[in-house]
C-alpha cells in the first residue's frame, strides 16, 4: 500500500490537530489511543504470564503428590516377596521425583515465590485419597487451559492489532526529515509511515518476541524451537534459536546472522499424511554459519507472519546500510 505525499489535506484521511501532536483518521489511531492499546496488551502479557505462573505450581503440586505416592508404595512393596515388582516400584519412584522436582524449578524459574510453591508441594505431598488427587489433578487440568486460553489471546492479539503510529513533525518516509513536499508549518504531518504499519509494528514485535516453531535439522530431525529473529545494533538480521528443557527451562540458546529468506520450500516427507497437514506450508532462512535452516508453519497465516516478517527487516537493514554507505 502506497502512502502518497500531499498538501491538500482533503485529498487524505488525516488531519492535523495542531499542538497537540495527535491525528485522528477515519481507519487510523491517535497517539493516545495507539498507548493505550499498547498498555492494554502489557496488561493482558502480564495475565498470561500470570495463569501460566499458576499453572506451573498447580502442576508441580500434581507432581509431587505423584511422587510421595510412589515413593509409599515403593516403600512398602520392598518388604514383599516380588523382587521384580519392588525394582519397578523402586524405578518408578524414583523418575517421579525427578520429574517433580524438574517442575518445582520450572515454576521457580518462572517467578513463583519460594514460600508459596513450599506450602503447594508440602500440602500436595500429604495427600493420600483418590479424590484428592484426582481434585488436584482437574485443578491443574484448569489452570492449563486458562494459560493457554490467555496466551492464545495475547498471541492473537499482536497478530490482529494493525497498530499504527502517526508521523511526528519533521519525520518522513524517506527519513529525511522533511515534512510534506518540505512543508513545516504543521506541528503534525497526518501522514503514516509505511514500515509503522501491521508488518512495522506487529509482526516485528512478535518476531523478535519469539515463539515456538518446528525446525528441521541437516539429518531429517524435527526439534520444536523457541525462534526469534531482530535487528542487532551492527545492522544485521539475527535469527536466535532457543531449546526447551523437558521442564521448560531453556538450555542452549544459537544466534546466526540471516542472509535471505526462501520460500516455498517443498513439504516435509511424511507431514501430509498429519491433521491438517495440507495446510502446513515451509519455508527456510539462508544463514551465514548453518546454511539453510528450515522452519514449518501450521497454517497460511503464519507462514505469511514469518516470511513476510523477515523479508521486511532484511529490507530495512539492507536501508540502513545503504544510507549509512553514502
Amino acid at each position: 500500500m502506497q502512502y502518497g505525499r500531499s498538501n491538500n489535506h482533503h485529498n487524505t484521511g488525516f488531519r492535523a490537530t495542531g499542538a497537540g501532536g495527535t491525528a485522528t483518521s477515519g481507519g487510523g489511531k491517535t497517539v493516545g489511543r495507539w498507548l493505550k492499546d499498547r498498555r492494554e496488551k502489557k496488561k493482558e502479557e502480564t495475565r498470561a504470564h500470570n495463569a501460566q505462573l499458576h499453572a506451573a505450581v498447580s502442576v508441580a503440586g500434581v507432581a509431587s503428590a505423584i511422587a510421595a505416592i510412589a515413593a509409599a508404595t515403593a516403600a512398602s512393596s520392598g518388604s514383599g516377596k516380588d523382587e521384580h515388582m519392588a525394582k519397578t516400584d523402586m524405578a518408578v519412584a524414583s523418575a517421579a521425583t525427578l520429574v517433580a522436582a524438574q517442575c518445582v524449578e520450572a515454576a521457580e524459574a518462572m517467578g513463583a515465590e519460594r514460600e508459596h510453591l513450599a506450602t503447594v508441594v508440602s500440602s500436595a505431598v500429604n495427600v493420600r485419597s483418590a479424590g484428592d488427587i484426582m481434585t488436584l489433578t482437574a485443578a491443574a487440568a484448569t489452570a492449563l487451559r486458562g494459560a493457554a486460553t490467555l496466551k492464545a489471546r495475547a498471541l492473537k492479539e499482536v497478530w490482529n492489532i494493525a497498530a499504527v503510529i502517526p508521523v511526528e513533525k519533521g519525520v518522513g518516509v524517506g527519513g529525511n526529515g522533511n515534512g510534506s513536499n518540505g512543508n513545516s508549518n504543521s506541528s503534525f504531518s497526518g501522514e503514516l509511515v509505511p514500515e509503522e504499519n501491521f508488518l512495522g509494528i506487529c509482526s516485528r514485535e512478535l518476531l523478535a518476541k519469539g515463539c515456538e516453531i518446528l525446525k528441521r535439522t541437516r539429518k531429517g530431525d524435527l526439534h520444536w524451537k523457541i525462534v526469534s529473529v531482530y535487528i542487532n545494533r551492527a545492522g544485521q538480521v539475527m535469527l536466535k534459536m532457543k531449546s526447551r528443557h523437558v521442564a521448560g527451562t531453556i538450555t542452549k540458546k544459537k544466534k546466526n546472522v540471516v542472509l535471505e529468506v526462501i520460500k516455498d520450500m517443498p513439504a516435509w516427507p511424511g507431514r501430509h499424511l498429519l491433521e491438517g497437514g495440507e495446510h502446513r506450508r515451509y519455508f527456510g532462512l539462508k544463514t551465514v554459519m548453518r546454511g539453510v535452516v528450515e522452519f514449518e508453519c501450521r497454517s497460511q497465516r503464519e507462514y505469511d507472519i514469518w516470511t513476510l516478517g523477515v523479508s521486511r527487516l532484511l529490507s530495512i537493514a539492507a536501508e540502513r546500510h545503504n544510507r549509512h554507505r553514502v
